[in-house]
């Protein structure tokens, strides 16, 4: 089975399940030298993408942590605002 060609980068689930049916030809004793060669090749560049994937929510699971961790903000009171009211 040649690789697939997909036009649009897969997310993280996708990769994984792509890699398992790579692992799975790689494994077969029929698959030829040059198809393992361009499945090997396939499995780098997914676990590339899928790298860049966790790197990402990494990302932002750790901006979500600092959000929930930084004071709200002051409430501002009517003293606050003194210098603007209308005499």
């Amino acid at each position: 089975m040649p690789p697939r060609a997909k036009s649009k980068t897969p997310n993280f689930e996708e990769a994984t399940a792509r890699l398992e049916q790579i692992v799975a030809l790689v494994n077969n004793p029929e698959t030829g030298l040059e198809e393992m060669i361009a499945l090997a090749a396939e499995g780098l560049a997914l676990i590339r993408s899928s790298e860049q994937l966790l790197a990402n929510a990494e990302l932002k699971i750790q901006k979500l942590e600092q959000a929930a961790t930084q004071p709200p903000a002051a409430e501002s009171t009517p003293d606050d605002h003194a210098e603007f009211a209308l005499i």
